[in-house]
């Protein structure tokens, strides 16, 4: 009796400094920089590549992951072919190999959507890159905690959570909702149905969207810290209610009945045609700041008319923004151990 505990306490050890060794992570003072000179833990890298294939079939495709790029384009093929980039860093080879090992990429689909689920137990030091094309007409939901997704030439509706990472998305043609903590947000739409519902939200970042010039719908935007902007459109109907160093503005573009939200607390709003140019230069400041309750129409005795197009509205009193926090990751491609090329 007492060997087999002896035995059962020895096997207990030696797992547990397995799991310690794989999960060890980089001491402070390992820093490495990438390319772009971004600072990062780890001097070593090993790198794991891993591609599937799927054909959704009109099911949404989520890809639930945590840290690293997403970087998706629009394809006339029926299948999605994605390549899944894992990565673990340490301060030497050995324990690189032991956080990528703990890096797992699953998948599984039901009737209602195809997942691809990505997790890891090796700290802050793991991250999966993302790369690849999907049909164009896929349903895309993407859910991670950090890390600038791209995605380009994709019609059907979109969703993007995460917490820190700009996110760039172009060619548009249907619903997009994006919710972020930290990172800029840009939409290019390249269509607006009627029944099209936009919400693009930031906490800390800028926040712009540019539409056909054609383009119909209902236009709402709050910022805590920042102006409100609009570049080649022709709005009317148009309510501000400034509020502390930002504001509250609504709209009507054109009689349409799709809608657009666009927030952020610390940052620009800028709505757009897609044929403007860019500008740096306000072309009128207007303003009203009612002393509390709803968005109201501004006044045309008290205040000059907010102009159509080209417009910046901001609070009359300027105040420091905070800077967006929009930090992104770097790679590295040492000691690439070999891919797993399978597919299905």
């Amino acid at each position: 009796m007492v060997f087999v505990r002896w035995c059962r306490l020895w096997i207990a050890a030696l797992v547990l400094t397995g799991l310690l060794g794989a999960c060890e992570q980089p001491s402070t003072s390992d820093v490495s920089q990438t390319e772009a000179g971004t600072f990062q833990l780890g001097s070593v890298a090993a790198v794991d590549t891993v591609a599937r294939a799927v054909a959704p079939s009109g099911r949404p495709l989520v890809l639930d992951g945590f840290r690293g790029s997403v970087d998706l384009q629009g394809t006339a093929q029926s299948t999605a072919d994605l390549q899944f980039v894992k990565r673990g860093r340490a301060k030497d080879t050995e324990t690189a190999r032991g956080v990528l090992a703990d890096v797992a990429v699953t998948e599984s689909g039901t009737q209602e959507a195809y997942t691809y689920t990505l997790e890891t137990n090796g700290g802050g030091t793991a991250t999966v890159d993302l790369t690849g094309t999907v049909p164009t007409a896929t349903v895309l939901r993407v859910k991670k905690s950090s890390g600038p997704v791209s995605i380009a030439g994709v019609d059907g509706p979109m969703t993007v959570t995460h917490e820190h990472g700009p996110v760039i998305i172009q060619g548009a043609t249907d619903s997009v909702e994006v919710e972020i903590r930290n990172g800029d947000v840009t939409v290019h739409l390249a269509a607006l149905p009627t029944d099209a519902a936009v919400s693009l939200r930031t906490a800390n970042g800028d926040v712009t969207l540019r539409v056909p010039p054609d383009a119909s719908a209902k236009l709402t935007a709050e910022t805590e810290a920042g102006d409100v902007r609009s570049q080649g459109l022709s709005l009317t109907e148009q309510y501000f209610s400034p509020r502390g160093a930002g504001g509250q503005y609504s709209a009507q573009l054109e009689p349409g009945e799709a809608t657009v939200d666009l927030q952020t607390k610390n940052g620009t709003i800028l709505i757009a045609a897609a044929d403007a140019m860019p500008t740096d230069t306000a072309a009128t400041d207007t303003a009203t700041a009612p002393s509390a309750g709803p968005l109201q129409k501004t006044p045309e005795a008290s205040a000059p008319p907010v102009p159509a197009a080209d417009t910046t509205v901001r609070p009359t009193a300027e105040s420091d923004s905070v800077m967006p926090d929009t930090g992104t990751a770097g790679s590295m491609t040492s000691d690439t151990v070999s891919s797993d090329t399978s597919q299905r």
